[in-house]
């Protein structure tokens, strides 16, 4: 299950790093970062119709962030079935005692 766990995370990584860079290369309407970033290098990749494919990808890589999210989240609470601050939330002191009578003293001894 750990080995799972890490292929599933290094996944969500790869994936949210190129999510990131698509978002960043389409245009936008005003061609803000977009520019800045290069997008005309998306038209000469892939023709006029550049738009249309990133956002196909970006579409593709948003559903397997999701679901691959929603696998890792599955395996980490069936891992763990206490909660964070569960886990980390120091336990209560004990209760005290019931008080303790005196005791009296035997009754040959001098009383203090």
């Amino acid at each position: 299950m750990l080995i799972l766990q890490y292929v599933l995370l290094a996944i969500e990584v790869v994936v949210s790093l190129l999510l990131i860079l698509l978002i960043l290369a389409q245009k936008t309407r005003a061609e803000g970062l977009g520019l800045a970033f290069g997008s005309g290098m998306g038209e000469a990749l892939f023709g006029s119709r550049a738009g249309n494919i990133l956002t196909k990808l970006t579409i593709t890589f948003a559903i397997v962030f999701l679901v691959n999210t929603l696998f890792l989240s599955m395996l980490y609470t069936g891992a763990r079935r206490q909660s964070l601050m569960g886990r980390y939330t120091p336990a209560p002191p004990p209760a005290p005692s019931a008080p303790v009578a005196p005791v009296a003293p035997p009754a040959g001894s001098p009383a203090p």
